[in-house]
């Protein structure tokens, strides 16, 4: 019987499944070919335009090995705690959204097991993309410059970082209802312990391993083991006391919150209603009367909160400008608030718009949508009405900051050249954020997929005139050409701060060096608007013409010369439209 029992320990049930979904999915391959080939070509980038390129060949590299491995196990560091969380925070999460969760604890998995077989589940891929590192340890190695112990003590902190980043997101994914929650709570979490306590993380750990022994190395191992611990026993309470726990939107809860708060106040107030809402009943768009009243970010009083929020630091920063230096004002912070406001509405964009369908998916709610007689391309633009509001409220913090620079440089020649252009950044880049992000989210089923992947293709493109800038300069050691520093010119990365420069430049330049960069800036700029503009339209057409295909509805049967029921009712563009098939 103790055999017995003891052989059921080892059997692990739980992960030989995860493991075996993992292993038939061919996006787990993918990923391990993109890791491995970014992080090589970072490695090699790093090694050689460090060393390589000083005029003496290889050998001028020699002695110099450990500025390459601490290179190396630094960016596995920083690579761990951004990817780790992505791929472990719905390990428990996504059970509750499936409605499995129940299940799973009903079988004979004590918590333990379950917590310990989840975390094993996303921990051993993610040990197979350290282990593609150690090649390249071993060439920084053979460089010399470091001891045996050094390389070690890197070795084993990059093991403990991944067990302890993913006891983490166990931890996270036990506690809160949905995915999303969990990911945005693993990174914050992670952000504020790691600036409170350093010395229970491998990075600072492996900067204290430099100039000592393996042995007192390890004996500073108890610290990040105690951290862990802490996560582990933290998920195992957590999870059988929130597994039915159901989603909450936090952020319309606050809003509600506020609400009471208001109509309590209005009995001293006189009952004073600022913005009314708009009809309480849906009518003939049923969608878009949920998502602008039942959602925190669609319903219009809830916008301007948010609008409130992002705009009074902006307003408040405008007013405490001073001039800075002699030769005028000094609106740099101005241009550093206009890229944050950037990341945050696109994001924004880019969370709600690849949501709108992910969600219905997540919440097992989309075979009810696909149920109404509505039409494809209605559900997809009233689904849209949400977003589009939040567009248009996004618009006024972008104004204002255009404004302002406008109202700044009052002697600038181009000043309302840089308002118009301005302008036109955000009707070119904010409509192509809405319709890709939405298209992603019908192309993947999971909503935390469908954010993500949006997001890192985004992200890639925008530092793709970098990553080629790296490449050709430091590591090929040539200047790139007049063209391609053109074709740079139609990423957004490049064009916005060349705008926010124009005032700067028409201020400070002369007029030849004007006249000689003047046009060729104005029609580029144009190419970029167009370029954008029509991706969107594209984007736009192919979505909407084969919004039932994407939906995953079947096509309407084709009409024949024999008797066919009556088909039900379809509104089409607000109107009730009732199509009954004539009897031949």
């Amino acid at each position: 019987m103790n055999v017995t029992r003891l052989k059921r320990l080892f059997e692990l049930p739980l992960l030989a499944k995860e493991l075996n979904e993992q292993s038939a999915q061919a996006r787990t391959y993918v990923l391990r070919f993109l890791y491995g080939a970014i992080l090589f070509t970072a490695a090699c980038g790093m090694f050689y335009g460090t060393f390589l390129l000083g005029g003496t060949g290889a050998s001028g590299g020699l002695g110099q090995g450990r500025q390459m491995f601490e290179q190396l196990v630094t960016l596995q560091f920083w690579t761990i705690f951004l990817f780790l969380p992505a791929v472990s925070c719905g390990c428990l999460s996504i059970e509750k959204e499936r409605n499995t969760l129940a299940l799973l604890l009903i079988t004979s998995l004590t918590p333990w097991q379950i917590v310990f077989q989840k975390l094993l589940g996303r921990l051993v891929p993610m040990l197979t993309y350290v282990i593609l590192s150690f090649p390249l340890m071993a060439v920084a190695y053979s460089f010399g410059g470091f001891t045996e112990a050094y390389l070690w003590s890197g070795i084993i902190l990059l093991v403990i970082t991944c067990v302890e980043a993913g006891a983490l997101s166990v931890m996270c994914s036990a506690w809160y209802a949905t995915t999303v929650e969990a990911f945005i709570a693993n990174y914050v979490i992670f952000l504020v312990l790691l600036s409170i306590f350093p010395i229970c993380w491998g990075p600072w750990l492996f900067q204290q391993a430099a100039d000592v022994t393996l042995g007192v190395t390890l004996g500073r191992l108890p610290y990040p083991a105690i951290m862990t611990g802490i996560f582990l026993i933290a998920a195992r309470i957590f999870l059988p006391a929130r597994a039915f726990i159901p989603p909450k939107n936090v952020l319309l809860g606050l809003f509600h919150q506020l609400d009471n708060f208001f109509n309590n106040a209005n009995t001293v107030t006189g009952g004073v209603v600022l913005v009314k809402d708009g009809d309480p009943l849906p009518n003939l768009n049923p969608i878009a009367w949920r998502e602008t009243t039942k959602k925190s970010l669609g319903t219009f009083r809830y916008l301007f909160r948010v609008l409130v929020a992002m705009e009074l630091p902006l307003i408040v920063v405008c007013a405490s400008l001073q001039i800075s230096s002699p030769g005028g004002p000094d609106v740099r912070i101005v241009s550093r608030l206009l890229y944050v406001l950037w990341c945050l509405g696109g994001a924004m964009i880019i969370v709600h718009a690849a949501s709108v369908i992910a969600s219905e998916r997540t919440r097992q709610t989309f075979d009810v949508l696909l149920a109404t007689p509505l039409s494809g391309r209605q559900i997809l633009t009233e689904k849209l009405a949400g977003v589009q509001r939040l567009l248009l409220i996004l618009l006024v913090p972008f104004f204002t900051l255009f404004g302002f620079e406008t109202w700044w440089h009052q002697g600038g020649q181009y000043r309302w050249l840089y308002l118009l252009l301005s302008a036109g950044t955000v009707a070119a880049y904010l409509p192509i954020l809405k319709w890709f992000a939405l298209w992603m989210g019908l192309k993947i089923k999971s909503q935390m997929k469908a954010v993500l992947t949006t997001m890192g293709l985004v992200a890639a493109w925008l530092m793709l005139p970098d990553i080629i800038r790296a490449v050709v300069t430091d590591m090929i050691g040539r200047n790139l050409p007049g063209w391609c520093e053109a074709l740079f010119s139609l990423n957004p990365k490049t064009q916005i701060p060349v705008i926010e420069e124009l005032n700067t430049t028409a201020r400070f330049a002369s007029s030849r060096a004007l006249r000689e960069g003047f046009w060729p800036f104005i029609l580029l700029t144009c190419a970029n608007f167009s370029l954008y503009a029509g991706a969107a339209w594209l984007i736009r057409r192919q979505v909407l013409n084969h919004a039932d295909h994407l939906l995953g509805r079947l096509e309407p049967p084709a009409t024949s010369g024999q008797s066919e029921p009556a088909e039900a009712p379809v509104i089409e563009n607000g109107e009730l439209n009732s199509a009954e098939a004539s009897a031949t």
